[in-house]
């Protein structure tokens, strides 16, 4: 195996970006370089030493550019892991994530098992997901993979050699609503992707300003699975499952709970993207001004 690259791409949240720095400067048995890609400095930790070691790449804002700037400062580079800045790896990571790649050759992309999700249960405090992590690793190493469609965006690893130009869809802006499960399907046609259960990571779903932008995250919603048809990534299927099922909710939890609030915020999202698709705007790139 070649140069393997650690890549974490964050805004606006340097708190979350130094435990993420400390937590990838625990993986062993592989070695690696880190790069931090940020929109500027007021997203990297007040205590720079953290930094140390990392090579930071900015300029660029949104999880997709971000990610794209990374790779193109990269040249020559075999595999690339990415994670998101609330994502708590488990040392060993890395290491079974390129013994994987290299036993089998048509894998170009893998993702982990997650552990716990808090994008699924609701956030998860950076104790629970430690504990959680140290009490896995007693766990024995089981060899347990299944080939997938999907790569989780919070932790997956590219075999970056094998589609050596392909990019995340930079018209995905900010936090870049399916960015992974896009970049997933046009990687799909170049070789096999793989879920791979010794690779292990809590993802926290930590709060974030783009995340608490509910208008936002429901125009996208709609509109980047619209975008993904007309790019040829998603067939219309695809795309309108992904559109169902979240807007679905967010009707549902709009009458009771205790999300209604800001699921009707997420509503009008929704409504905005679908009236500009009628008109046959299809424009991610809309949420920038909302």
């Amino acid at each position: 195996m070649g140069d393997v690259v650690v890549v974490l791409a964050s805004a606006g949240r340097p708190e979350l970006l130094a435990d993420a720095i400390r937590t990838c400067s625990t993986l062993t048995g592989v070695p690696f370089r880190g790069v931090v890609s940020v929109p500027d400095e007021r997203s990297l930790p007040a205590d720079r030493s953290v930094l140390q070691g990392w090579e930071v790449v900015s300029g660029v804002r949104g999880l997709a550019a971000q990610r794209n700037a990374a790779l193109d400062a990269l040249p020559g580079v075999d595999v690339v892991a990415f994670f998101d800045d609330d994502a708590v790896v488990r040392p060993d990571y890395l290491r079974r994530a390129v013994d994987f790649l290299d036993t089998h050759p048509a894998v170009l992309g893998l993702t982990g098992r997650v552990l716990l999700d808090g994008a699924v249960s609701g956030e998860i405090p950076q104790d629970a997901a430690d504990a959680a992590i140290a009490a896995s690793a007693a766990h024995p190493v089981t060899g347990t993979w299944r080939r997938t469609r999907e790569l989780y965006g919070c932790n997956f690893v590219v075999r970056v050699s094998g589609a050596p130009d392909l990019r995340f869809d930079a018209r995905l802006p900010l936090y870049s609503w399916l960015e992974d499960h896009d970049f997933a399907r046009r990687l799909m046609r170049l070789g096999e992707l793989a879920e791979v259960d010794d690779c292990v990571i809590v993802h926290r779903a930590a709060a974030s300003g783009g995340r608490q932008a509910h208008d936002r995250l429901g125009y996208s919603q709609v509109m980047n699975p619209l975008h993904l048809v007309r790019t040829g990534s998603f067939p219309r299927l695809l795309a309108a499952q992904q559109i169902f099922r979240p807007v679905a909710k967010n009707l549902a939890l709009s009458v009771v709970g205790p999300s209604r609030s800001w699921r009707r915020e997420r509503l009008r999202g929704n409504w905005l993207a679908a009236r500009h698709a009628l008109r046959g705007r299809i424009t991610p790139e809309h949420i920038a001004g909302i």
